[in-house]
């Protein structure tokens, strides 16, 4: 399910880039779903995945919304039909990458955060001292003494991301990594190769949750997962 606007004036509904993102996102866990070969209901599509790994179909699909041949192809202007312009796309990818380091640095702050406070921190102490230990490891940028972010944190108090926050990270970097194998295979034209995508299918797809998630990630790139496709995406590298 997707919560599109709908269209203003007779006009019909738009979708923003970020729209487009979510569409292709939900898509990725539909994918997953759809393609399952286990029928021990369980484990069959993302049902029994590790937290850590079931948000890789989805993100690896946002991929394709930040490759020019395809966006010039499902993009129109509501009144010329024009495609999107390419120095436009240019600009948006340029922005996509602003700050990213420091966006990582957050992700990371909240991930150490999430994980000192389930496995070393004393419930009967205050947990501030503790978060400004992380920050003064990894932020670049410190909030002003009175920000109590900790307070507010609910992704880990009530959105069930305890003790496994650092989750959103991980994904990112094993969907990256599955991405990049695409980057490496495809054709002069830039299409992505059929034997990739079919090694895809079957090696996560089509078994994720019958298995432990890192040996479907291998058995798809042949190795561990690597950070390099991540920090290239990001322009981080």
């Amino acid at each position: 399910m997707c919560n599109f606007a709908e269209g203003v004036d007779g006009k019909p509904p738009l979708l923003t880039h970020d729209d487009v993102i979510t569409l292709f996102h939900e898509s990725g866990h539909g994918l997953h779903h759809m393609l399952t070969r286990v029928n021990e209901r369980d484990v069959s599509g993302i049902s029994g995945v590790e937290w850590d790994a079931v948000e890789l179909p989805s993100q690896f699909m946002e991929n394709f919304c930040w490759e020019w041949g395809v966006l010039k192809h499902m993009t129109a202007h509501v009144d010329t039909g024009e495609p999107l312009p390419r120095k436009l796309f240019d600009k948006m990818l340029a922005a996509k990458n602003f700050q990213s380091g420091l966006a990582t640095l957050r992700q990371i702050e909240f991930a150490l955060f999430d994980m000192l406070l389930h496995s070393e921190h004393d419930p009967a102490a205050d947990f501030m001292p503790l978060l400004q230990q992380v920050r003064d490891e990894v932020s670049v940028l410190h909030p002003p003494a009175f920000n109590r972010m900790a307070h507010t944190f609910s992704h880990i108090f009530a959105g069930g991301y305890a003790a496994g926050y650092y989750s959103y990270k991980w994904a990112e970097v094993l969907s990256a990594d599955a991405y990049a194998a695409f980057e490496e295979t495809a054709g002069q034209d830039g299409m992505p190769s059929v034997q990739t995508g079919r090694k895809y299918r079957q090696a996560i797809l089509e078994v994720w949750g019958s298995r432990p998630a890192i040996e479907s990630f291998k058995a798809f790139r042949g190795r561990e997962p690597t950070l390099d496709a991540l920090l290239r995406h990001q322009g981080m590298a």
